[in-house]
């Protein structure tokens, strides 16, 4: 699934990038791999799902450098907070339906960091480049109708029978199979 986010980075980010912000859905397969696998497969598909943004940003298109990085880091945060999520809610009749709030729920701490990362890291660690920082709305902005579009997508595939069979046969210890029968 780190493979298929870095995929979907390479066909979203390069034709949509203007200056530092561009289209980039590399996190659907990170929200994926959290439902069917819990909130450590999430982290890990998100830190790897995050490696051709994170360079993509730092070095290929953009001015970040090492901090670059951070993206996979937000990723992995994103990952591993709809693990969590997905594991503490409880059966219901509307159980693909709840995805679509703890998808954008699981974004908040992606969104903290990504907030961080450019109020507070780039003027410690690149006092010259302080004029990034003036990038961060319009990320965040960018980031939340990405989110939104993944919930729904997320939502939609893990009610997909066919799908959920195919995830309950690969991932033994699926996250989602508990909604699924309870």
């Amino acid at each position: 699934m780190g493979a298929v986010g870095n995929v979907l980075a390479a066909v979203t980010i390069a034709p949509t990038m203007i200056q530092q912000v561009a289209l980039d859905f590399s996190s659907l397969p990170v929200f994926i791999a959290a439902v069917f696998g819990g909130p450590l497969i999430g982290a890990l598909t998100g830190f790897l799902a995050g490696i051709l943004p994170s360079a993509f940003f730092g070095f290929i298109g953009g001015q970040l450098g090492m901090l670059g990085f951070g993206t996979s880091v937000g990723k992995a945060l994103s990952g591993f907070t709809a693990g969590i999520l997905t594991k503490a809610v409880k059966s219901s009749q509307n159980r693909t339906a709840l995805l679509i709030p703890i998808v954008l729920v699981s974004f908040l701490p992606e969104a903290l960091w990504i907030y961080g990362l450019f109020t507070l890291l780039i003027p410690l660690f690149m006092p010259n480049a302080t004029f990034l920082s003036a990038f961060v709305v319009p990320i965040l902005t960018k980031a939340s109708f990405e989110v939104t579009v993944m919930s729904v997508f997320t939502s939609a595939v893990a009610g997909h029978s066919g799908f959920r069979a195919f995830m309950d046969h690969y991932v033994q210890t699926t996250s989602f199979r508990r909604l699924q029968t309870g």
